[in-house]
């Protein structure tokens, strides 16, 4: 996840204009929230399996359970569920998918999949105590 995360981070920089313009662009910033959203959803399903519980039925509810088993904090898991929705578009609607809000969400996916890298890490750190 964090390749993926510093690869969209080099997306960072393109204007709007750019970005609108770059075809290729588009395309390696939609994947690569896709596959970022994807290994986080993962992550929580396996963790909420390992602690016992039924794997999630979504991705969507894969955060709320991971929070409610402490592995996220509570302000995380409202911040960033949210993003399994732009995921499903991307993957599933793709001809309601909105250029403007894909390229708009760029910065705000590089800060919520940090700091969920972080609580994963301090998660399992206090597991391993």
């Amino acid at each position: 996840m964090a390749q993926y995360l510093d690869e969209l981070s080099l997306m960072q920089g393109m204007s709007l204009d750019e970005y609108l313009h770059d075809f290729r662009g588009r395309r390696a910033v939609e994947r690569l929230i896709q596959l970022v959203v994807d290994v986080a959803v993962d992550i929580n399903t396996h963790t909420v399996v390992d602690e016992g519980g039924p794997a999630p039925d979504d991705a969507y509810t894969s955060f709320v359970e991971a929070g409610k088993l402490g592995i996220l904090p509570t302000e995380l898991v409202r911040a960033i569920a949210p993003s399994t929705g732009e995921r499903n578009i991307i993957v599933h609607e793709y001809e309601d998918l909105d250029d403007v809000t894909v390229h708009g969400s760029i910065p705000e996916t590089l800060r919520l999949y940090r700091e969920y890298i972080q609580a994963v890490l301090e998660y399992v750190g206090r597991k391993s105590i």
